[in-house]
């Protein structure tokens, strides 16, 4: 089924040449025009995304919290429950959750179809990791085609993005911009510290 919203994403996209619709760097994990499906959806259970040494499974949620698909298209991903003429974008209730392979800091997210509104986020989600949460509205770039959140603070490995928007809200994942989280100083001296203890304790042994 072909929203409003829709309708009007794909008719700036055909106006607007690709070059000038890349304003932001491009992220770690790119959904927006990658090829994978063209102007209709694939769907698949939990597919797994690469980039260098990061890895990503995205799995789909339904508003009840039931597994959905994850819907790929030439726009991004979204969430497809099988409803009967249903537009397979994030709509109210449902979510994506990515899990990473190694714990990263979040540093951006891109999503399409996303707005702002004039009177306040007609679109609107919540970003969830470990026991932190943080809401996505008009706090973005205010982009054309593609609105990115830029993130700081943001460190797991799992992360779920939910649509909180209401009825009228729906979008699609664009991009995920992400790095390998470092350990901090005080990781490297615990680590130290506890191969010391191997050593003395292999020491000791040897003696004995």
């Amino acid at each position: 089924m072909f929203t409003v919203k829709k309708l009007i994403g794909m008719a700036v996209l055909a106006l607007t040449p690709f070059a000038a619709q890349a304003s932001t760097p491009a992220p770690t994990f790119d959904f927006y025009k990658d090829g994978a499906s063209g102007l209709l959806d694939a769907v698949t259970t939990a597919p797994n995304y690469n980039s260098g040494l990061l890895s990503v499974t995205i799995r789909a949620l339904k508003a009840d919290g039931s597994t959905a698909l994850v819907a790929d298209r030439w726009d991004g991903l979204g969430v497809s429950s099988g409803g009967f003429l249903e537009v397979s974008e994030i709509t109210d209730g449902e979510a994506l959750t990515l899990t990473f392979n190694k714990v990263i800091n979040l540093t951006g997210l891109q999503f399409s179809q996303w707005e702002n509104g004039l009177l306040g986020p007609l679109d609107k989600a919540s970003l969830t990791w470990g026991s932190k949460s943080l809401t996505l509205g008009t706090n973005n770039d205010g982009g054309l085609l593609l609105n990115t959140f830029s993130l700081s603070g943001v460190s797991g490995s799992t992360f779920t993005i939910r649509n909180t928007g209401g009825f009228l809200s729906s979008f699609r994942l664009a991009g995920i911009t992400a790095t390998a989280a470092v350990p901090e100083p005080g990781t490297y001296a615990l680590m130290g510290l506890g191969l010391v203890g191997v050593g003395l304790l292999v020491r000791r042994r040897q003696r004995a």
